[in-house]
Parts: structure tokens; C-alpha cells; sequence
């Protein structure tokens, strides 16, 4: 007796050869998840065929019946016999046709695995056939009349138009294990509409429908002739369409990207429609990729394109967003995911790069204004009664109800509107000395002023201005590029949000550089040295090239300028002839980058020409030798985006306000002083709130580094806890 369960166990371990019938249907199950992938293979077929119109009819979710009806080129008879037989296909002879595969269908798989889980019958006539041909299938075989494989069995002739009609009848109906997985099948049927939506959006020249069995209406319709935008207007409604934007990148536009000329990263073009900075939509809808024509679910793209939009749209709105890609077929892998929902391709980051730049510039260019909606306090369809005939019984039942604001929640600052004294003209000596911004580090107290500057502040009234008005320069230079793709990527969308809506309040600590913002119904205490640092660095990022002039009557000298530095401090410093000679080896660079501009008289080397970042920002020729001395150097002029980039950093630093007062003008209590200084902190004051904070709120970018300079130190729910009001 032992004996002889040892040897049924023994022989229950074995490995054996699984039956074809259970192959087949392990197989079907991967590939067929649910009616949704057996209609996008039913699509893909009658799409590869040539079709003009694909009619589908739906019952029970697909799972009951799934029919797809085409007017494409249809199936010949002969072909009838292994049309349901695994690896039989028409696209392909062998595997190096994946390489350039420009069909859907590629593996023969998609027929034989429905029909292994199914009741398949198929429908089909050619223009050369007078007739039409029906043949039923199970498990990739062909059936007779009862339902049953028979090898003997024929295509039977029946009448019928030009195209292939496939009938799909229980759907799992031999897998109940999968059939119970399905909870909803109306949930199933909102997949397959989603499903063909998507092809009908991305395929051209072919007109859908799409209805359930047994209604007298369609879900969804299409027309063959119907453009993309009307397709979306049609299948997404009108307020998705108006606020389209097309993206597209042809093969001439891709070959400028700035890259080296030996690389080529197969992508050939990109098309589609993405959402403008006015679409608020709460609801999600999934995003349309097509690669090569194939509906995928990119992953990498997906993220990219989110990451770009949580810059231009409020927290909880979503975009919508159609993409197609040409890729040069070589560089895909098509053989990866049963379903061909997934697939891999080369140079995949760089791809994304690019696509990530265009779609960001598009909605940067577009985002000048914003559209929102209104509604109206009385409804349209209920008129007014008149005058003369007043109805008391309307009025009793339409009173409006009253409502009561939230108190300790109610903003009472617009942060999008200005002042009046934005208007008006700051005259004061003060003004370009504290609105004029310096140096991140002192040069020097208010004492040392004199010593260290070279006589400039005086010569700004012999300087003039001007910025560009001239045609924009494009600047394509990938380390730009690079540094501006860095800054969109390290900002942070909570911090931004809060610049974006913030409302100047004043100057908290002179000495600290310490001032107050209200953002929403919260109070912030911020480090604005700190925040204006990274401000002008994206400012001077932006502008590359664009920037405006400042004209030095006769020119400053080099020698004279850093002179003032080396006889203000006793610090080992580099000699003075060094830092000269390193930036005149660069001189070149920087008249045509950044419009500083040096020539040579009598031997001094003089500076013409100062660079303005932007309109109404200057700073004080104060720090000048600070500036051109930290050029001569610390930057690195062997790597060009190290260079570039600590060049900006530089102009950035120049531009950032001083603290008003020292240690030394702290013992000073003179009338003189205070007075001097009251002038100062409100030319300073003046500076921030009209020309500083606008910029902030337009432009700004918040990286996540400067969230250690903003601080919350109140908000008016708190206030009302204590105060009980405000």
C-alpha cells in the first residue's frame, strides 16, 4: 500500500506536456483580457484592410455579443480555412519584417485567441467575389452547423456586402473563473466607447459608430471626412475643442533641435492636440498616445507631459492631450506585451526631452491670458414677470436664498490689482542706491560707499538706457536649454502657487532683508534677498541674449573700478592684472551673450556698456567691482554651461537689493540720518511692491531650495480664533 502511493506521488510530480486545447486557451487569456482588447484587435484588422466606415454593435458589455462590420478589402475564400489558426497573418513573412512593420496586427494571434474563448463567426466578401462567404470557428478550427470543429467543413456562401462582418457570441464562455471578474458591464461597454473614441480621434479617412444592441441611437459617430478637431469637438464635446492647441514637430523643425549632428534620434514627426492653460476640467481623461499609428499607454510620455502641465494648471485639473509619433521603425520593438499596449524604443529620454520643450514653450506662449466661466445669478429659462402684472406668487417661490460669507475666510486683497502709486514716478537719490540692487555679500558698509565705488552712482545720471525693442533672438544653445529645463524641473508647484496670488504687505527688518506677503488668507515672512536671487537668475536665464543696455558715457576703466575693491579690503585677493586679462580673453562672449561690452583706449580697459535684465530693474554701479571681480575669478570659461551658468548667477547677485542699514548707520540717530533713511525704505519699499513683487507673480518659478526662506507666521482663521475678528 505504501509502495504504491510513493509511486503516484512520484508520477504527480512529473513534468508533462500541457494539452493544445489548454495552450491555447492560457494563451487567448493573455492576450484577450476583456471585451475591450478583442475590439481593438477586431479595430486594428478592419483598419489594416482599408476601411472607410467600421459600424460595432455592443450587447451586455461585449460579453454577450461584439460585432464589428467594415467595408474594407475582405477575406478571400481560400483564405477563410486558417484564418483562426494561431501565426496565420498577412502583414509579415519573417521576423526581420517587425523592424518595419506599418501594420497593427502582426502575430496572427488576435482571431485564433477569440475564437478559443468564443462562439466566432465570420462574414466576408471580396470586390472580385460575386459572393459573400460565412464560416463559423471554435478553438481556431473551422465549425460546422452544430457548433463543432470539422475539417471537412466549407465556407458556406451567403449574400452580403464588400467587407468582413466578425460576430463575437459569449464572450469566456468556456473560462468562468474570468467571467465572474467582471462586476459591471456597463463598465465594460464605457471601455469599449473609450476604446473606439481613441481610434477615431487618431485614425484619418475612416468614419465610426458605435451602438448597443437593441437601442435605436448611436453612443458615438464619426464621419470619414471629419477633421481631428472636429472629431474631438464631436466625441469630447465643445469646451474641450475651443480650447485646443496644435502641437506639431515636422522632421524640418526636428532637425534644428540642437544636438550633434551625428546623433539622430529616429523620431520623425509629432502631431496632436493638447489643452490651453484655460481648460479646467476635474474629470480625467486618459491621455491618447499613438506611436507608429499604434494606441499605446506610454508611461515616460505621460509623466513628462503632467509635469509640464502642473506648472500652467490649478491643482486638480487635468488636460487633455492627443499625441502622435513617427518613429523611424527600425528603432521600435513592437513584440513586447501581448495586448501591444506597451513597446520600447530607442533614445526614449532624449525623445521625451524634446516633446517636453515644445509642448512647454506652447503653453508658455499661449498663457498670457486665461479664460474662466461665469454663470449668472437668474436663470435664463425663467423670465422676469413685469412691471405692471406683478406675479406674488413667482416671487414667493423664487426668493434667493441668502447667503453668508465666511468671515475668517475672506480675502480682501486682489492680488492681480495695482495700485495707484504703481503710476507714479519715484524721484529720490535713494532710489537707484536701494532699488538698484547689489551684491548677495556687502562690498563694504555705507562709510566704505564712497571709497568703493568708482564715482558710477553719480555717473548713472550720464549713463543712458535702452532695451530692446528689436526682433526676439531665439537662442538654441543646448546649455541653455539645459539650465532652463533644471529650473522647470526643480520648482516646486505649492511654492509657486503661493508667489503667483501673493500681495506685497512691507518691509519687516531693514538689516535682515526681511519683508511680509499675503498669499490667500495666509500671511508669509520671507528672506526676499533670497527669493529676488533665484527671481533675477530665471529673469537672466529667460532673457538670454535679449537684454537691455546701459550706456557708460566714455566708459569706466576696468583698472579703476577693481582698484576700488583691492584698496577697500585687506583680503588676499588675485592680482588685479589676472582678473583683467581673464576677462578680456572673454570679451567677445560677453558683448554678444550678455551685452557687457570692454574695448581698449590708451591702454585702460574700459567698460561702454552694462547689461539691463529687464524694464524697470537697475541696480547700483556700487557693486561693480564686486561683480567684475568675481568674473575674472571664479568662473570657469572652460566649460560652457558651468561658464554660462555662473555668469548669470553673477548678473543675479548684482541685481539684489542691500540691506538699508549696517552696523555702522545703526549707531548713527542723527536727523540726518533717519531722515535718510526713511527715504531710502521708501524708494526700497516703492521698488518691491511695484516693480519686484509683479514680477514674482508672473514669472516666478519657486524652486523647492527656497522654501527655507519663506516662512508662514499667520492666517485669518487662526487670527478669528483669537481676536474673533480682523
Amino acid at each position: 500500500m505504501a509502495q504504491s502511493l510513493s509511486k503516484a506521488s512520484t508520477d504527480a510530480r512529473r513534468i508533462k506536456r500541457l494539452d493544445d486545447s489548454v495552450v491555447n486557451r492560457i494563451a487567448a487569456g493573455e492576450i484577450i483580457i476583456q471585451p475591450a482588447n478583442a475590439l481593438k484587435e477586431l479595430l486594428e484588422n478592419s483598419i489594416d484592410a482599408g476601411s472607410t466606415m467600421i459600424e460595432i454593435l455592443v450587447k451586455e458589455g461585449g460579453l454577450k455579443l461584439l460585432q464589428i462590420t467594415d467595408n474594407g478589402h475582405g477575406i478571400d475564400k481560400d483564405d477563410m480555412k486558417i484564418l483562426c489558426e494561431r501565426f496565420t497573418t498577412s502583414k509579415i513573412e519573417t521576423y526581420h519584417d517587425l523592424e518595419r512593420i506599418s501594420t497593427y496586427g502582426f502575430r496572427g494571434e488576435a482571431l485564433a485567441s477569440i475564437s478559443h474563448i468564443s462562439r466566432l463567426s465570420v462574414t466576408s466578401k471580396t470586390k472580385a467575389s460575386p459572393l459573400a462567404y460565412k464560416c463559423q470557428y471554435v478553438n481556431g478550427q473551422l465549425a460546422n452547423s452544430n457548433g463543432r470543429s470539422d475539417p471537412n467543413a466549407e465556407p458556406k456562401p451567403v449574400a452580403g456586402k464588400d467587407g468582413t462582418q466578425i460576430t463575437v457570441e459569449d464572450l469566456f464562455y468556456n473560462v468562468p473563473s474570468r467571467l465572474k471578474s467582471f462586476r459591471s458591464k456597463s463598465d465594460e461597454f464605457s471601455k469599449i466607447v473609450d476604446v473606439v473614441t481613441r481610434y477615431a480621434v487618431h485614425t484619418n479617412q475612416v468614419g465610426f459608430s458605435c451602438k448597443k444592441f437593441g437601442e435605436p441611437y448611436l453612443v458615438l459617430s464619426t464621419r470619414p471626412q471629419a477633421t481631428t478637431e472636429e472629431k474631438i469637438r464631436s466625441l469630447y464635446g465643445s469646451e474641450v475643442a475651443s480650447e485646443l492647441l496644435n502641437l506639431n514637430l515636422t522632421s524640418e523643425e526636428l532637425s534644428g533641435v540642437d544636438r550633434s549632428p551625428t546623433q539622430d534620434f529616429g523620431l520623425l514627426e509629432v502631431t496632436g492636440f493638447v489643452s490651453n492653460s484655460s481648460y479646467l476640467n476635474k474629470k480625467k481623461i486618459t491621455h491618447i498616445f499613438f506611436i507608429n499609428d499604434r494606441l499605446v499607454s506610454c508611461n515616460p510620455l505621460k509623466r513628462i507631459i503632467n509635469s509640464v502641465y502642473q506648472f500652467f494648471l490649478p491643482k486638480g485639473s487635468h488636460p487633455f492631450v492627443y499625441l502622435s509619433l513617427k518613429i523611424k521603425p527600425e528603432n521600435i520593438d513592437v513584440n513586447i506585451h501581448p495586448t501591444k499596449r506597451e513597446l520600447r524604443f530607442l533614445y526614449e529620454d532624449d525623445i521625451m526631452e524634446i516633446i517636453r520643450d515644445k509642448l512647454h514653450s506652447l503653453l508658455a506662449a499661449t498663457d498670457s491670458s486665461r479664460k474662466f466661466r461665469s454663470q449668472n445669478a437668474i436663470s435664463s429659462s425663467k423670465r422676469r414677470p413685469d412691471f405692471d402684472e406683478p406675479d406674488s406668487s413667482s416671487y414667493a417661490t423664487h426668493q434667493p436664498i441668502k447667503k453668508y460669507r465666511q468671515e475668517n475666510r475672506l480675502v480682501r486683497v486682489d492680488a492681480s490689482q495695482a495700485k495707484l502709486e504703481s503710476f507714479l514716478n519715484k524721484e529720490s537719490s535713494a532710489t537707484e542706491e536701494t532699488s538698484s540692487p547689489g551684491g548677495a555679500q556687502n562690498l563694504s558698509s555705507s562709510k566704505q560707499d564712497d571709497e568703493v565705488s568708482v564715482g558710477p552712482d553719480a555717473n548713472m545720471a550720464q549713463s543712458s538706457y535702452s532695451y530692446n525693442d528689436t526682433e526676439w533672438t531665439d537662442v538654441k544653445l543646448s546649455s541653455i536649454i539645459s539650465l532652463k529645463k533644471s529650473v522647470s524641473e526643480s520648482a516646486d508647484r505649492d511654492l509657486t502657487n503661493i508667489f503667483s496670488n501673493c500681495s506685497y504687505v512691507g518691509i519687516v527688518d531693514e538689516k535682515k532683508r526681511l519683508c511680509c506677503f499675503q498669499s490667500d488668507v495666509r500671511l508669509y515672512v520671507c528672506d526676499y534677498g533670497a527669493v529676488l536671487n533665484e527671481l533675477f537668475y530665471q529673469m537672466t536665464l529667460d532673457n538670454f541674449m535679449n537684454y537691455g543696455e546701459m550706456r557708460l558715457v566714455d566708459g569706466v576703466a576696468l583698472e579703476e573700478i577693481l582698484s576700488a575693491l583691492y584698496k577697500s579690503t585687506d583680503e588676499q585677493l588675485k592680482p588685479i592684472e589676472e582678473v583683467i586679462l581673464s576677462i578680456w580673453e572673454m570679451k567677445e562672449m560677453f558683448e554678444t551673450y550678455f551685452k557687457i561690452k570692454i574695448f581698449e583706449h590708451e591702454g585702460e580697459h574700459r567698460v561702454s556698456c552694462l547689461p539691463l535684465i529687464a524694464k524697470d530693474i537697475t541696480f547700483s554701479m556700487s557693486k561693480l567691482p564686486f561683480f567684475f571681480y568675481r568674473l575674472g575669478s571664479l568662473i570657469d570659461y572652460e566649460d560652457e554651461k558651468a561658464c554660462l551658468e555662473g555668469i548669470i548667477r553673477e548678473l543675479a547677485l548684482l541685481h539684489i537689493p542691500e540691506p538699508l542699514v549696517s552696523d555702522e548707520d545703526s549707531e548713527d540717530s542723527s536727523v540726518e540720518h533717519d531722515n535718510n533713511l526713511l527715504s531710502k525704505k521708501e524708494a526700497l519699499e516703492h521698488y518691491l511692491e511695484h516693480r519686484v513683487f509683479p514680477l514674482l507673480k508672473q514669472k516666478f518659478l519657486a524652486p523647492k531650495e527656497v522654501d527655507s526662506a519663506v516662512v508662514q507666521i499667520a492666517d485669518l482663521p487662526g487670527l478669528y480664533k483669537v481676536f474673533e475678528r480682523c
